[in-house]
């Protein structure tokens, strides 16, 4: 056997019966934890499965003003084998005759458009197929006084910090999740950025400054955009090799110091297999700092990097040259770094990307920005 042919893993989730046929999402992986290469839909007879395994979908139970939205270049993209929402979500809606609208993302403004355009008095179910930017997007363009939405995440982006700390990591599942009304309905936290020159971005994810927002930041060159996940690993190295990474942050009564990585953070999880911050929940206050001071070594630093990898939930990682804390609902953070090094004002606030001497009214004026915790728009997820 030609041990260089990758083995090829599937998987099948039965998502009901409804009008005699059993529904199952077949996905084909490269391996069990890789990104899937195919999904697809199949129609079998409910009897060849076991009573517990053959449950009903009752369409007159989904939720009304149901909408679909596809952000199509999240992740890898979109390919025909890889489209879940053609080749599962949107045949199996038709042969259930689910009223719902379906938004395949066109434009940079795609996503906006569609919040900004939502009733706030009406009530709204939303299938996120997309990464942790768009939802963000979505939220950022609600009506500020919306507070009847409710966002179910498919993880179809790079990252998915949010969904996998949701433990919603398997587009397949969640959809039979959904169909079987098993998912539970939660309030999520939202913070508030406010920056100097008074915009302000809602967050729920992670807000960055050093090493994390210098990567968010280079891997948007166009050199790197075609490299996929592998973009993260040499981007990294160039700015290890080539970035003053000793960023001169202070949080009055928390912390003050030059920080390598300082980072604001509200999920357990940045990737699937990577938790930085163990302590986190993303459904229940409060955030967490999470910074790593620039006195340490370059090895040091890349192996504490790395321990996200190992760390446990729950755990404390709090330890000599790691600042590891619960944040109180309202603060300040100030950066005092001399602004001919801009890569040191680079901020990634949930995917979107700002340098803060842009949003400074002079330059005379203090580099700082507020965080709060949100209380409007009021939105729910279902995990």
């Amino acid at each position: 056997m030609d041990r260089n042919i990758p083995e090829t893993h599937f998987s099948a989730v039965e998502l009901g019966v409804y009008d005699g046929c059993s529904f199952v999402v077949t996905t084909e992986r490269e391996s069990i934890a890789s990104t899937p290469v195919s999904y697809k839909l199949q129609c079998s007879s409910p009897s060849k499965l076991e009573p517990e395994q053959a449950a009903s979908i009752d369409p007159s139970r989904l939720p009304s003003n149901l909408i679909v939205i596809d952000s199509v270049f999240s992740g890898k993209g979109r390919r025909a084998e890889t489209d879940f929402a053609g080749v599962v979500i949107e045949p199996l809606f038709r042969k259930l005759n689910v009223q719902h609208q379906f938004v395949k993302t066109s434009s940079p403004h795609s996503i906006r458009d569609i919040a900004s355009s939502l009733d706030a008095k009406s009530q709204y179910t939303i299938l996120f197929l997309s990464g942790d930017t768009s939802i963000s997007e979505f939220v950022n363009h609600l009506p500020s006084s919306h507070s009847n939405i409710s966002i179910v995440p498919f993880p179809m982006g790079t990252g998915n910090a949010w969904a996998t700390s949701l433990k919603l990591t398997d587009p397949a599942v969640i959809l039979s999740q959904f169909l079987k009304g098993s998912l539970q309905t939660h309030q999520f936290p939202l913070y508030k950025a406010t920056f100097a020159n008074g915009l302000s971005i809602k967050f729920f994810i992670i807000l960055s400054l050093g090493f994390h927002a210098n990567l968010l930041h280079l891997c948007e060159e166009h050199e790197y955009q075609q490299m996929g996940v592998e973009r993260f690993r040499i981007a990294s190295q160039r700015i290890l090799d080539s970035y003053a990474l000793n960023s001169h942050v202070s949080i009055p009564n928390t912390l003050q110091g030059s920080y390598s990585y300082f980072v604001l953070i509200n999920t357990t999880h940045l990737e699937p297999t990577y938790i930085p911050s163990p302590q986190s929940d993303p459904l229940n206050p409060p955030l967490h700092v999470l910074a790593y001071e620039s006195s340490l070594s370059q090895s040091e630093f890349r192996k504490r990097l790395m321990n996200g990898y190992l760390n446990t939930l729950k755990t404390d990682i709090q330890e000599k040259g790691t600042i590891y804390k619960a944040l109180p609902d309202s603060f300040e953070v100030y950066i005092s770094d001399n602004p001919e090094e801009r890569h040191k004002f680079e901020l990634c606030c949930d995917g979107q990307l700002l340098n803060l001497l842009d949003l400074n009214p002079s330059p005379d004026h203090t580099v700082s920005f507020k965080i709060e915790t949100c209380t409007s728009p009021s939105l729910l997820v279902l995990c």
